[in-house]
């Protein structure tokens, strides 16, 4: 008798256990998932909170860099009749210092002038380029610089066409490699507007050859050279030069020539060579490419 109520309590009780543990299961996994969404959706709230307060203070530096430049463009109007005219100022909008130059002069072309507004602040450098037209500016250039990453600018003939271009030359901020850019606006024919920007990696310019030659962006002699030619408002390319390697990656001694960089459907040699041509060898990161530092 004890032995049969022993049996019909054990069965009881594992009746009971095998009922109640799906549905702590079931708790158990639920408060799981509604943790978890919890953390998302805070997680989602800090992102789109986060989000807000740098859109917001986008916006406030756009309006106040934009108030700087219609400020300069005021003065600049002031003195539109005059052939030359210069100032610098600065201010202090939003407790902010901005250094502002306003230089009119024939910059580009002995018959045309052009006005430069340039605002110098702690994170950027703003330029803005101006034609003349119909007694009134129009804004024919308009370019944004990193101040970490900014070089200079200069104002040189680069396509060769005998007019002179605007050349922004910064050098990059992270990476391992060699990385000075150019962002090149080529004055057009009419001698008042600019083409849109052109970058350029570790360039050499050759104006007389209306040639870009420069050094790819890659480890010191593993990566590869451009040769690039302006075609109007285009730049057409050439070919690249790399060193051939073996099936283990290794150096032949040899130097292809081709119509892309060495990888990709589209790669092609044009010349097998033993010796990399002379007109690379003079330019800026020559030794990058060979390795020789």
């Amino acid at each position: 008798m004890k032995t049969t109520l022993h049996i019909l309590t054990f069965g009881l009780l594992m009746t009971v256990f095998s009922c109640r543990q799906p549905n702590e299961k079931k708790n158990v996994a639920a408060v799981t998932t509604d943790t978890l969404q919890t953390a998302i959706d805070k997680k989602e709230k800090e992102r789109l909170e986060k989000r807000r307060k740098i859109e917001e203070q986008d916006k406030a530096d756009s309006l106040r860099l934009d108030k700087v430049l219609q400020d300069a463009l005021k003065i600049a109007n002031q003195n539109i009749a005059k052939d030359r005219f210069v100032k610098k100022y600065e201010v202090m909008p939003d407790s902010i210092p901005v250094s502002v130059e306003i230089n009119l002069d024939y910059h580009f072309t002995k018959t045309n002038p052009h006005l430069i507004i340039r605002r110098n602040e702690p994170s950027a450098i703003y330029i803005d380029i101006y034609s003349t037209r119909d007694n009134r500016f129009e804004k024919v250039v308009s370019h944004e610089q990193w101040t970490m990453t900014y070089v200079n600018d200069t104002i040189r003939d680069i396509n060769g066409d005998g007019l002179n271009d605007f050349v922004v030359n910064w050098y990059g901020a992270s990476g391992c490699c060699l990385k000075a850019f150019s962002n090149v606006y080529i004055l057009r024919q009419d001698q008042k507007a600019f083409s849109g920007n052109f970058e350029f990696i570790n360039p050499t310019f050759s104006p007389r050859e209306k040639i870009i030659r420069g050094v790819c962006y890659g480890h010191p002699g593993e990566t590869e050279m451009y040769k690039y030619k302006w075609n109007g408002e285009k730049v057409d390319t050439l070919e690249y030069v790399s060193y051939e390697k073996n099936d283990n990656g290794e150096k032949t001694g040899k130097i292809l020539i081709s119509n892309t960089e060495p990888f990709g459907d589209k790669f092609k040699i044009l010349k097998r060579l033993n010796n990399v041509p002379n007109e690379y060898k003079k330019i800026e990161g020559y030794d990058w490419f060979t390795g020789k530092l």
